[in-house]
């Protein structure tokens, strides 16, 4: 059950990479609407549930990967629900300087990052 999980998962971060690819800047506009939202602290929460199945896959190569990328998932959540205005102001503040040549490839570094790894969760299903 945990390997449908994974691999369902690992569709989805390919579809949001992708789609970061074709559109960035309408994903970065998103990125600021979720970030300004009054309940973006949530978000915390969301991240601690969604890791949380990805430490119980460690039986392979790509399951210790995976258990480790659950792990930074999951210790990312406490922040972002205790210091939820902080990380707004700084992502707001620091995006606001940038010019649109700077935002296009942070965008494409995180859809890199994600296709990576929905990636391994795909292929980590058929081995």
């Amino acid at each position: 059950m945990v390997a449908v999980y994974i691999f369902i998962f690992g569709l989805a971060l390919l579809a949001a990479g992708l789609l970061g690819i074709l559109r960035p800047l309408r994903v970065f506009e998103q990125w600021k609407r979720l970030i300004s939202h009054r309940f973006f602290f949530l978000h915390g929460a969301l991240l601690i549930a969604l890791g949380l199945p990805l430490t119980c896959n460690n039986h392979s190569v790509t399951g210790h990967i995976i258990f480790t990328i659950g792990i930074i998932v999951v210790f990312t959540g406490p922040f972002i629900l205790l210091y939820a205005t902080r990380v707004r102001q700084l992502f707001l503040t620091t995006t606001a300087e940038m010019n649109p040549v700077s935002i296009r490839r942070m965008i494409y570094f995180d859809a890199g990052v994600r296709i990576a790894v929905g990636a391994l969760f795909v292929i980590n299903y058929f081995f």
